[in-house]
């Protein structure tokens, strides 16, 4: 899938996606769709009491590979339907509401957690940091595979404003897309992200 994220890419930048058999497009796009749909609610938050380390840390590989290639998933997707000159039965709603709910549920549950502490759930209860305490005590260090895991949100997002200049999307989605683009603005640490909602809030109000 990552690789098809990449080659997708290419084929858009080269203007060559419509050249393809509609028929078979569509079928990829609803085999994506299941692979979207495998970690698009898959939480890569554990509970340190239950297990051992080496469990946790296998757990949490095991999980982050899923999610990540849910969102090579929907790269692809969004690829294929903001290429040039696509006919419209590319822009399948369900695949489009299964990026959008992939892509809320891992910035909410898996990104904002990791870049701002203030986002964080404490999972042994305690009291409540001020959110400038909380900002204090966070570390700067980020795994590799979550760092991947932003980029490639970081592309969705920006992808799905091009997608809002191409296809008419209903108001319920609409409204998703609009709270999606909005949040950022209230998160620390994620300069990049909010550079993506600029053009995304730009392309529903311009909708």
């Amino acid at each position: 899938l990552s690789e098809l994220g990449s080659e997708s890419a290419k084929i858009k930048a080269m203007g060559i996606m419509d050249k393809l058999s509609t028929d078979k497009t569509v079928k990829v796009l609803n085999i994506l769709e299941k692979n979207i749909q495998d970690g698009s609610k898959l939480s890569t938050l554990f509970n340190h009491n239950n297990d051992t380390e080496d469990e946790e840390r296998l757990w949490r590989d095991l999980i982050m590979e899923r999610v990540t290639k849910s969102a090579d998933a929907c790269l692809t997707a969004i690829n294929i339907m903001t290429s040039p000159n696509m006919p419209k039965a590319v822009y399948i709603e369900d695949v489009i509401e299964r990026v959008i709910q992939y892509t809320k549920f891992h910035l909410q549950n898996t990104l904002y957690p990791q870049y701002d502490p203030v986002y964080r759930v404490d999972p042994h209860g305690g009291g409540v940091l001020s959110s400038k305490a909380k900002r204090a005590k966070c570390s700067t260090h980020k795994q590799r595979v979550i760092v991947m895991l932003y980029n490639k949100v970081c592309d969705i997002v920006s992808s799905l404003s091009e997608l809002l200049e191409i296809q008419l999307l209903t108001d319920t989605t609409i409204l998703q897309i609009s709270s999606m683009g909005i949040t950022p603005f209230f998160v620390e640490n994620v300069s990049e992200l909010q550079l993506c909602a600029i053009k995304l809030v730009t392309a529903v109000s311009n909708f």
